[in-house]
């Protein structure tokens, strides 16, 4: 498993790839539960080539391909240093180093053979190596095989945020591991 795919840092230059790679993940994840109008508007403005590239630039964030052996991009993971959960309490105060997991997504035929938790371990690598104190995401509280593998990885709900996809508002449950300075 380990030696079908690599993972590298993404940069500007990555942004036609990962508008186009992002929008079909997304779409293949979400698109069965939710109205095509709903998912067709966050596509086009979420997963733009100038939108991915605006992520790219921006200098709290940190983006990691996988590439798998016949170089096409098979999952990705999207980290955001120093963001806040919105509308949740953190646990045990406030956290003076959080780092968000935007995005984690790998393409369905990578679902068990492991890519999911290398970009997790990275995710939570990154993170220690930035001295962060807690790791977060939001997921859509209608995805029980995410919120079952991010609980598998330490995660606990923390409180929830809202998500509008189009013009459908959704609300994801805040998931949060708190790390310490000793791992």
């Amino acid at each position: 498993m380990p030696n079908e795919f690599t993972l590298r840092l993404a940069t500007p230059a990555d942004a036609g790839i990962l508008a186009r790679a992002g929008a079909e993940l997304f779409a293949d994840t979400f698109g069965a539960e939710n109205r095509p109008e709903d998912l067709a508007a966050y596509l086009s403005t979420a997963f733009s080539e100038e939108q991915q590239r605006r992520e790219l630039e921006e200098r709290g964030n940190r983006i990691l391909l996988a590439i798998d052996a016949g170089g096409e991009l098979s999952g990705y993971v999207h980290l955001r240093f120093g963001a806040r959960p919105a509308s949740t309490s953190m646990p045990n105060g406030s956290a003076t180093r959080p780092v968000e997991i935007a995005r984690l997504y790998a393409g369905r035929q990578w679902h068990g053979r492991g890519l999911g938790a290398q970009l997790m371990d990275a995710s939570f690598a990154a993170a220690r190596a930035w001295h962060a104190d807690l790791l977060w995401l939001g997921v859509w509280e209608h995805n029980p095989r995410a919120i079952a593998f991010y609980k598998k990885h330490g995660f606990r709900a923390i409180g929830e945020q809202w998500f509008m996809l189009g013009t459908d508002r959704q609300r994801d449950l805040v998931m949060a591991v708190q790390l310490t300075s000793d791992g």
